[in-house]
């Protein structure tokens, strides 16, 4: 029983490994569109489309820094948690993309892996998927890259190369797809939910759907919102515009956590005039 999640370099053929091991094992099988999709139903925000090309992309960092001004990063990137950890509590699951892994990092169960191809093997992939030529689809995977990085790097202060951010890194153009199954279906085999494990997704899992509902709320004045579990207490952190605003929030929160003990650590900051 484990929760197997995959970034990787672009077009390094992550989608059929994925999809191929979901298969193998019986597990549930989310797709970066998938995920993307299950999201936006959550969120009301909506992306593009994924071609088979860009399956697995992180968002593009120009996306999150243009959606900072509006409040739509967060209440996305919170959207995304709460998807990914509601997921994983129900355990047996591959995910693909959005850095799902990082969410799940202390979780001894969740295994996250990145996967690296030769760029020549990359770039010749792009080609036959788009028929562009090869300086086009050198440039494509290098972007697609650097947008994957810098989106890592933003959310999670993470260098993605670092291989002591993941479980396990695959080397594609090395090991063949049966080996890396054969390798990941007895890692996965390996890996068991104990109770505290279980305790420990399920506070994760309650403390990402309080804080997506918090910052769903429009009109809730509440800057840097975060929610945390601390054994068995709601911690609640920001920094509110009026005493209403952190009073609002921590009714929020006490609605869906009604047995739960609330830590309301918000402070209040009003507005100055000039």
């Amino acid at each position: 029983m484990a929760v197997i999640t995959f970034s990787r370099e672009a077009h390094s053929g992550t989608r059929d490994l994925a999809r191929l091991l979901a298969e193998r094992l019986g597990y549930r099988y989310v797709s970066r569109d998938g995920l993307a999709h299950m999201v936006a139903g959550r969120s009301g925000l909506e992306r593009r489309p994924d071609s088979a090309e860009t399956e697995g992309r992180a968002l593009s960092f120009i996306e999150q820094l243009g959606e900072q001004l509006t409040g739509e990063r967060e209440a996305y990137t919170s959207a995304i948690k709460a998807i990914v950890t509601e997921l994983a509590v129900a355990d047996n699951v591959v995910l693909v993309g959005h850095g799902a892994g990082q969410f799940l990092r202390d979780m001894p169960s969740v295994v996250r892996v990145f996967v690296v191809a030769p760029i020549e093997d990359r770039v010749a992939r792009v080609m036959a998927e788009g028929e562009v030529e090869g300086d086009r689809a050198r440039r494509i995977v290098e972007d697609e890259d650097k947008q994957s990085a810098d989106y890592l790097r933003y959310l999670f202060g993470i260098n993605w190369l670092d291989p002591h951010n993941w479980d396990l890194v695959i080397n594609v153009g090395s090991a063949s797809v049966n080996a890396a199954l054969d390798m990941l279906s007895n890692y996965a085999d390996s890996q068991v939910r104990d109770l505290d494990e279980h305790a420990a997704m399920s506070h994760l899992d309650n403390a990402a759907q309080i804080e997506h509902a918090l910052l769903a709320e429009s009109d809730l004045g509440v800057a840097g919102l975060q929610v945390r579990m601390e054994s068995g207490v709601v911690v609640l952190q920001g920094e509110a515009l009026a005493q209403e605003d952190r009073d609002a929030a921590e009714a929020i929160a006490r609605s869906l956590a009604p047995a739960s003990g609330i830590d309301n650590r918000i402070v209040v900051h009003p507005p100055t005039s000039a």
